[in-house]
């Protein structure tokens, strides 16, 4: 394990030096939340609260007690109590998600935000259930109300409302409003449930879609009707509003040099007025809010439309959207192509004046002739560049421009760019970049204290470029110029761009964009009326609903020509259904053919999309020119990535070998591995690979799972057969960046970071001096890279030809996987031998001149009828004839040398053998050692 001491004094020091600034300006005191319920059941409901400024922080979960504070401050009902410094850290700003369990239910489905008073000594905030509002004061005019209400009210057809409240109601007392008229006649009946807060009700006419309800009630305890706006969430998925509302066109704004036309989707709202701003920041943030206003006219489908005179390149826009008694202002175009500084106003651009010289070129030649000649690696923007080690521009660290800036080097090896293009991959996978602006504030993107790293999985505005790599985050024309730079000078290498993209969820539920002009609309939601949580961030976009669908489509289709990008990798990717995953490859593969279409054929949480439908294992097969990664081969060669001790093939569990060999056949039916469950299909449709961004490193995966077994002696070598299994896999192979030099993500305390989402650069980025310290380990894996892209039969296409040409030898030697490949139009045959054993093999070759492509454990160049295995070897040999498996034994020997293997338990152990006693010792590695 790699310590690193001075940035452990670094952080400690950060940490009090901060903690002291604090302090200074903090009074004593503590921050009350209160909350009411109307049931009065408060059993598994807690607040989670973090830090928001000055600085962000991990949140935490607050239980609520009862109230015993005075009556001048008691609400009712159940209160959290946090201090100011000891839990809060003296901060200025808080955000809370008032919730119920592990996230089963969310009170409001909205980041909240509370500002302190740090010469305050004690606040009160007040909370009601399902009330968006927060009171400043027991009595607070604009705080919530624990007046009688409505909780929901839903068309669940064209003639009925379904709806709930907080007390009884009584059915006389019941109006509908249509377009602010009483509706009366319409009622055709009215059934409530027992306790009264519940009900159901008929109409004698179906509704017009195009005009908007409200249900009231007179509630005992309130002088004032309660009032709720009747949402179409029940009809989202009927016949009727898909007839009314499905919509084919262009959206957003569509830029010409003399006039720019604005759509929006809005199909419930009454009214839309169009913002349009010189500047991309609010006046709060340094900017401007000076703006020119355009009222929008609504037309058929749901479409709000207005043209504007001019050239508006460079400007910025937003929308005010009225959704029955609620006005959503400055809300973001969710079609809005960049944005200006947090993503917070959409930008119009001009995209012919945002290409770089000789763009017209890019992406004009292919650079694979079938999907399997493809190798990807992935990689997060800032993790090229951020460590002093990758010697490049200052100004270009973490940004866009580092991923393409050349000449840098440590102790006279190649760094960032040059490196990459020196490994020999095809395509470029980045973590997402499309605008997360909620996950970091880009106005601290020069402030050294602050955290800008993030992997980016929260989206905000899907078809607009993050602003946090760009040199200006400011000027939302930057960023793109930027990116297109990125893609041509990757391009030039004969690398293709790959986007990783995020589109089963929105980064905010309730207060999401999507959400506040089309209420409802967009995501999933169960039967309790909760938003669906099977992404495990608090809610899942609908794609199967007919605008989710062609937001998908549209977005990735912009991605696609605008940026002209080489593949897409979907994170989650069963959250889609099929029809939308099918629809969108086959629009890709028109526009290129060898384009890369790829995803996570698992979910992250319970979906109330049916298994049937989504685009995971199940359906894998029925998905058109779509891959998917391969967990079963991942979790085979290296164990669980859920259990850090768990050991697979290459730590010495041999029952996993059938999940190896699937990835090792591409994932498709083999004669050799006859009864496997099969879910690929198809060697163009299955991503190998033993690690990626998520969870453990290899290193620290196999650090943490050699070391109680005390092998960490072993661990660059098991790393070796590792990505050796991987890379000469049928399929496509998939790196994990810095895999190949051992890279780890190491914390402070000594302990790996499994989940770095948004730790800092510290943890992240690589660390080029591990090229230099593990160099033997990197041009060993560089030499298996090479060896793939010069054998074509490591890259077959077909299932046909794979089980023709690929066939597993030495079938029954222990802990020994071993495959030959032919190649009968070279006249050649490939040799691939990994021994997990922990002791040496002899296998008996057929006769002949056998050349030793490589030799993970020693340098071992020829071989003729035989060659020693040493333990945890990988070794890839050839020969120039086509051989058949039956020409190979079954099993291998073991080599003279070799002592009888002893399971160590313990520091030292003696193991008394035959009629002599001979002492092992077995001295345990330390870390750092």
């Amino acid at each position: 394990m790699r310590r690193k001491l001075y940035i452990f004094i670094l952080f400690l020091m950060a940490f009090l030096s901060v903690g002291s600034v604090y302090a200074a300006d903090t009074v004593e005191g503590k921050v009350y939340l209160h909350y009411y319920r109307f049931d009065q059941n408060y059993t598994n409901w807690d607040a989670w609260v973090w830090q928001n400024e000055p600085v962000s922080g991990e949140g935490s979960a607050h239980q609520f007690v009862d109230d015993t504070t005075p009556n001048e401050f008691n609400f009712g009902g159940k209160v959290a109590i946090l201090d100011k410094n000891t839990q809060l850290n003296g901060s200025t700003k808080i955000g809370i998600i008032i919730r119920k369990g592990n996230w089963e239910q969310k009170d409001v489905d909205a980041d909240r935000f509370i500002t302190l008073d740090p010469a305050k000594s004690d606040e009160h905030f007040y909370f009601v259930e399902g009330d968006f509002a927060i009171g400043i004061s027991l009595n607070d005019p604009n705080g919530p109300s624990r007046y009688a209400k409505f909780k929901t009210a839903t068309f669940t057809n064209t003639t009925t409302i379904s709806f709930t409240t907080t007390h009884e109601v009584t059915a006389n007392e019941l109006k509908i409003m249509e377009n602010n008229v009483e509706l009366s006649i319409n009622i055709e009946g009215i059934e409530l449930s027992d306790d009264k807060k519940s009900g159901k009700i008929t109409l004698a006419n179906p509704i017009d879609l195009g005009k908007s309800y409200v249900l009231s009630h007179q509630f005992s305890d309130n002088s004032e009707q309660a009032k709720i706006d009747i949402s179409f969430d029940g009809l989202y998925n009927s016949d009727e509003f898909n007839d009314q509302f499905a919509y084919d066109g262009d959206l957003g704004a569509i830029y010409s040099a003399s006039s720019t036309t604005f759509k929006v989707w809005a199909p419930i709202s009454t009214n839309v007025v169009l913002n349009v701003y010189d500047s991309g920041t609010p006046q709060s943030l340094g900017g401007s809010n000076v703006k020119q206003t355009y009222q929008m006219i609504k037309k058929d489908k749901g479409i709000f439309e207005v043209t504007v005179a001019g050239d508006l390149h460079g400007k910025y826009y937003t929308y005010d959207v009225t959704n029955g008694s609620r006005i959503n202002q400055d809300i973001v175009d969710p079609y809005a192509k960049s944005v200006g500084i947090n993503g917070l106003r959409g930008m119009i651009v001009d995209f012919t004046r945002t290409n770089p010289e000789g763009w017209n070129n890019v992406n004009t030649t292919p650079n694979i002739t079938n999907k399997t000649d493809a190798i990807i690696y992935e990689l997060h923007v800032r993790d090229l560049t951020t460590h002093s080690s990758w010697n490049g521009t200052e100004a270009n660290r973490g940004k866009w421009l580092g991923l393409i800036e050349t000449g840098t080097k440590y102790e006279g090896l190649s760094t960032g760019f040059d490196h990459i293009k020196e490994l020999g991959i095809t395509h470029l996978q980045i973590l997402p970049f499309f605008d997360y602006g909620n996950a970091i504030d880009e106005t601290k993107q020069n402030d050294p204290t602050y955290n800008s790293f993030n992997w980016g999985y929260m989206p905000l505005n899907f078809n607009a470029i993050e602003g946090n790599y760009s040199a200006n985050p400011y000027d939302g024309l930057v960023r793109i110029n930027e990116l297109k730079q990125v893609v041509k000078a990757y391009d030039e290498a004969g690398i293709k761009i790959n986007m990783d993209v995020v589109y089963n969820h929105t980064g905010l539920s309730a207060d999401s964009n999507f959400n506040l002009i089309v209420p409802g609309y967009y995501h999933r939601f169960t039967s309790t009326g909760a938003y669906s949580n099977g992404s495990g961030t608090g809610n899942e976009t609908a794609s199967e609903r007919y605008m989710v669908r062609k937001f998908i489509v549209d977005s990735v289709m912009f991605w696609a020509e605008e940026y002209k990008l080489g593949g897409f990798r979907f994170d989650l990717m069963a959250l889609h259904d099929v029809e939308t995953m099918n629809e969108l490859s086959e629009k890709l593969h028109q526009l290129n053919p060898n384009i890369l279409i790829y995803g996570e054929p698992w979910t992250g949480g319970t979906s109330t999309l049916p298994e049937s439908e989504q685009a995971g294992k199940q359906n894998i097969v029925n998905l058109d020119r779509v891959g998917a990664f391969n967990d079963d081969t991942r979790d085979g060669i290296k164990g669980s990535v859920f259990s850090s001790w768990m050991g697979g093939f290459v730590q010495g569990d041999f029952t996993t070998k059938n999940k190896v060999k699937y990835g090792i056949t591409g994932g498709i039916s083999h004669v050799d591995n006859a009864g496997y469950n099969v879910w690929h299909g198809n060697p163009g449709k299955i991503i190998n690979y033993v690690t990626a961004h998520d969870n453990n490193t290899l290193h620290d995966k196999l650090y943490l799972s050699l070391e109680p077994i005390n092998r960490l002696e072993d661990l660059e070598k098991i790393s070796l057969q590792a990505h050796g299994l991987i890379l000469t896999s049928q399929g496509i192979p998939f790196i994990h960046a810095g895999d190949e030099f051992l890279r780890s993500k190491e914390l402070p305390d000594g302990k790996f970071d499994h989940n770095s989402y948004q730790s800092p650069d510290s943890v992240n980025q690589i660390q080029w001096n591990w090229k230099k310290e593990y160099q033997d380990h990197y041009k060993k894996f560089k030499k298996i890279l090479d060896i793939r892209n010069e054998h074509a039969e490591l890259r077959m296409a077909s299932n046909e030809t794979i089980n023709q040409n690929l066939r597993f030898v030495f079938n029954n030697q222990k802990g020994v996987i071993s495959y030959i490949i032919k190649n009968p139009n070279q006249n050649t045959t490939l040799l691939v031998i990994a021994n997990a054993n922990t002791t040496d093999l002899t296998a008996k070759l057929p006769a002949g001149n056998w050349k030793v492509e490589l030799d993970t454990v020693g340098n071992l160049t020829t071989a003729s009828k035989e060659i020693k295995l040493e333990a945890t070897g990988f070794y890839i040999l050839s020969i120039d004839k086509v051989l058949d498996h039956t020409d190979f034994e079954s099993t291998m020997k073991e080599s003279k040398n070799n002592l009888v293997p002893v399971v160590v338990a313990s520091t030292t152990s003696v193991v008394a053998i035959g009629l002599g006693v001979v002492a092992f010792f077995v001295i345990k590695k330390k870390k750092g050692q």
